[in-house]
């Protein structure tokens, strides 16, 4: 009877369900390098599966999918292991999620979608580049754009994370939000206008106890409405929290010799930023995948400048990126940028008398090429950035550094994945950086 009942509770689900999946993914990876650090493009973006003084480096990763008529059910989780960093074993992904053709729910920790083959030096993502570990939290979000006509589609998303690690306010709470306006002119041209918007707020501050964090203050964050952010007497009336975004301006097009795509993330860090006081700061980029993929599969140019910093502006100026006075931990994770990984971070604890970024005035020039011969599929990037310090407290010799990086992998049809690698890099300030690694993974159903 107690099996009948089972039996009755689960006939709905078992009738509508069409596929139940289960795949894994097992990856490792051995670096050396001439220097106590590896090659920047080692570490960098790898969702911190390597740290900078990694040798060793070992991810696992499952993920189960039950797809019903409507809607699909997805968890996952993904650890990795690894030396040269403080915490030795940490997961990478945990997170449950709600499909149906228009709404993604994601709880929990996911790593972002790969974007631009892997080329991109921010992932397409002036403020989210995947240099740091996925963040936990609650997104919803379109999972395809809605069709507003044949022409215009609208993307959005909005979610709450939590920033976990230890930092300067414990425990501050991140609001993000998107949206996006998609105009398709036919088959072979297409316009994005995408707007997202970043605030860290609420915590507790050493120096100012808990900061507001209540319902009316989420809309207050939400709307970027001016308000007291301790409710103490004389305090200046600002915006709520530390408010970041972005305008990602995206055109595609199609013709005889490929695809190509063209690029502008312009980033905003308050509303001298909303009225393109910073211009030209931002991410710059063209994405050219060729119609005739011999040997050359695709190749993208960036490049990034941070100098401008809407200078000194009437109201605002000097916006001294990622860093904030009251959220002086800034815009990192676990000491790592979130967003643009070539500005360099404050290794020591953050004090009231101290920030996180120690450089966020910058110029980077950066190519990445990938491609395949016969079975070997090749990658190559090549990043040349200058770092002047900060617009307040800028460096007496910038410091310059080239960053190189190449690999090669052979996918065999049962025995997985064998990659090797290697990095060279060159700076003014530190001795040349000569590196290589081996890497295999295989998956499995």
């Amino acid at each position: 009877m107690k099996v009948l009942k089972i039996f009755i509770f689960l006939a709905p689900f078992l009738i509508f369900s069409q596929e139940f999946d289960i795949v894994g993914t097992v990856e490792a990876k051995a670096m050396l390098s001439n220097e106590a650090k590896n090659p920047f493009w080692f570490h960098t973006n790898t969702n911190y599966a390597v740290g900078e003084q990694t040798n060793l480096s070992a991810t696992g990763e499952l993920t189960a999918s039950l797809t019903y008529s409507y809607f699909k059910i997805r968890g996952g989780a993904a650890v990795f292991g690894r030396d040269g960093v403080e915490d030795a074993v940490q997961r990478r992904d945990l997170y449950l999620q709600f499909e149906n053709s228009w709404l993604l729910a994601t709880v929990g920790a996911k790593r972002q979608k790969e974007m631009l083959d892997g080329l991109s030096s921010t992932n397409q993502n002036f403020l989210w580049s995947g240099n740091a570990r996925p963040l936990p939290g609650i997104l919803l979000e379109a999972n395809n754009p809605f069709k507003i006509s044949k022409t215009f589609g609208i993307d959005w998303g909005i979610g709450h994370y939590i920033l976990n690690d230890t930092r300067y306010v414990d425990n501050t709470q991140l609001h993000y939000k998107r949206l996006g306006v998609i105009t398709t002119f036919n088959e072979n041209h297409k316009l994005t206008l995408n707007v997202q918007h970043f605030v860290q707020w609420g915590g507790t501050s050493p120096e100012l106890g808990k900061l507001k964090s209540g319902f009316k203050d989420y809309v207050n964050v939400f709307f970027a409405h001016n308000a007291e952010e301790y409710g103490i007497e004389g305090e200046t009336i600002n915006k709520l929290g530390n408010h970041l975004g972005s305008i990602l301006i995206k055109y595609e097009f199609k013709n005889r010799f490929g695809a190509f795509s063209l690029y502008h993330d312009h980033y905003i860090e308050d509303g001298s930023g909303t009225r393109w006081a910073n211009f030209p700061d931002g991410l710059w980029g063209v994405y050219f995948k060729p119609q005739n993929q011999s040997i050359i599969s695709s190749v993208l140019y960036e490049y990034i400048d941070t100098m401008d910093q809407s200078g000194i502006s009437v109201g605002s100026g000097y916006d001294n990126y990622f860093n904030n006075s009251i959220y002086r931990s800034g815009w990192t994770y676990e000491g790592n940028v979130i967003g643009l990984p070539f500005m360099i971070t404050n290794n020591e604890e953050i004090t009231e008398n101290s920030v996180a970024i120690v450089s966020n005035s910058l110029k980077m020039h950066h190519l990445g090429i990938s491609g395949s011969f016969k079975k070997i599929d090749w990658v190559l990037k090549t990043s040349y950035v200058k770092n002047l310090g900060r617009k307040a407290s800028l460096f007496d010799n910038p410091i310059k550094n080239l960053y190189n990086y190449i690999s090669f992998a052979y996918k065999t049809e049962k025995l997985g994945t064998f990659k090797v690698m290697g990095g060279l890099d060159f700076s003014n300030v530190e001795d040349t950086r000569v590196g290589g690694g081996v890497e295999y993974s295989y998956s499995f159903k």
